[in-house]
């Protein structure tokens, strides 16, 4: 076994620097037209036969077809536009350049860490916590470099919006931020050998939700929910919303397919361990329908019904907090035996194939087999070769929503999904001592802070 270890460990040697920081393609907008600017000097537009053409200091580009429009003459996409000074779009300015493609519109290419100093100040506040910027810087370069793995057929890796993480490029910058970004270069999250995905939230209202619950995802067991450790507030601590019987009725028609008529009744009729709605039952004149919350409130609009953390007509509801973050707590380790049993060593073995271990760990457990037992459960701890997870509880509440009239009022707590990150619960945490790392380990138990090149 331990002669099978060490092949394993000889192929993970290189994990660190398969990836590679890289420029950001950003789509800021698709349309028919664009006007756009520098700030000094000229704007110069290479097309897709590599002609050379300079447009002055603005620019009014036309799409058409497979070719941009400039004063009457045609050139072929993708074009590229560049200059010396920042670029200019709708009021903003941007790094990098421009590029103007059929399948993605109008992009901002930008160096991966200047793309991140666009983002921190519009996503937090530039005034925060330095520890609490770290973190979003963290969770955003990781958030960034995960997504690109997967937008191949989309022809751009981001949005500049919350439907992925909001970016605002260079003129909101702050030193501040800078230096959030700068302090953390190159440092993205990880589980296992791979990228973490790390979604965030502005305020879980008290708990963390599971991804299954939220978006029907098999389940991440660093992306399960979390209580919230410190206490807090936040301008969306808590929230009310009116939401008409008709309204109701057409999110229901949008996500289900079926009229129910009249909306009578609203229930949430299952909820997680942190009290956050799961199910919701919706009752009407033609009948009734269920769906999941997060579907409801994406269906009605996510910035009238902030989360589905909802309070009962607007009294408290009890939340499970515990005193002690997850992913804080020491692994205890087993005392006296340093040897492993076969599952152990099956398990150890698989750890390893996966890339839970770090490359200097993986050489120190290969140079001291006697600390293989307390790698094991670092392992455990991180995530590697756990047993199926069980189902966790989950209540059939059962309350109603206050109806008034044809309207249906919503009490709630905190905004967003509620998976992953709490910025303002990580705010919270940096200004009780906690480091970026730590919070973290809170928010995505299992995972590790590691550079890539």
């Amino acid at each position: 076994m331990r002669n099978k270890i060490f092949i394993v460990i000889m192929l993970m040697l290189t994990w660190p620097g398969e990836l590679q920081a890289r420029d950001v393609y950003v789509r800021l907008a698709n349309s028919s037209s664009y006007s756009v600017g520098i700030s000094q000097g000229m704007l110069t537009m290479t097309d897709a036969d590599g002609r050379l053409s300079n447009l002055g200091e603005n620019a009014e580009i036309l799409v058409n077809g497979a070719y941009v429009s400039i004063m009457e003459n045609n050139f072929p996409m993708p074009v590229r536009l560049s200059g010396s000074g920042l670029l200019q779009f709708k009021g903003r300015s941007y790094r990098g350049a421009f590029l103007i493609t059929q399948r993605g519109g109008l992009l901002n290419v930008v160096d991966l860490e200047l793309y991140l100093r666009g983002v921190l100040p519009a996503e937090v506040g530039a005034d925060w916590h330095e520890q609490a910027l770290r973190t979003q810087a963290i969770c955003a370069r990781t958030y960034v470099l995960k997504q690109s793995m997967n937008r191949a057929d989309k022809g751009y890796d981001v949005v500049d919006t919350d439907a992925d993480q909001v970016y605002k490029g260079a003129g909101v910058e702050t030193p501040k931020t800078n230096h959030a970004v700068s302090s953390t270069a190159g440092e993205v999250l990880t589980y296992g050998k791979d990228l973490a995905f790390t979604y965030f939230h502005s305020d879980s209202g008290g708990h963390t939700a599971d991804i299954s619950d939220v978006w029907g995802r098999d389940n991440l067991p660093y992306l399960s929910g979390v209580p919230e450790i410190v206490n807090y507030e936040s301008p969306v601590s808590v929230w009310n919303a009116k939401v008409s019987s008709e309204k109701i009725r057409s999110a229901v028609k949008k996500v289900t397919g079926t009229d129910i008529g009249t909306v009578n009744e609203v229930q949430v009729s299952e909820v997680d361990d942190g009290g956050r709605a799961i199910t919701m039952n919706f009752i009407g004149t033609n009948g009734s329908k269920s769906m999941r919350a997060s579907q409801f409130r994406l269906s009605v609009d996510p910035r009238t019904i902030k989360s589905t953390m909802f309070t009962p007509s607007g009294g408290a509801f009890k939340v499970n907090n515990t005193t002690t973050p997850s992913g804080l707590v020491t692994q205890r380790q087993s005392q006296g035996n340093s040897s492993l049993t076969f599952e152990e060593e099956q398990g150890i073995a698989k750890m390893t194939s996966e890339g839970i271990f770090t490359t200097t760990e993986l050489i120190d457990m290969l140079s001291n087999p006697d600390k293989r037992k307390k790698y094991y459960q670092t392992g455990l701890s991180r995530g590697g070769n756990r047993p199926a997870q069980a189902v966790k509880p989950r209540s059939k509440y059962g309350y109603t929503i206050e109806k008034a009239g044809n309207d249906f009022i919503f009490y709630g707590r905190g905004w967003g999904h509620g998976v992953g990150m709490s910025q303002w619960g990580a705010m919270a945490m940096a200004e009780q001592g906690y480091t970026a790392e730590k919070i973290l380990a809170h928010y995505y138990p299992g995972t590790s802070v590691r550079k890539i090149k």
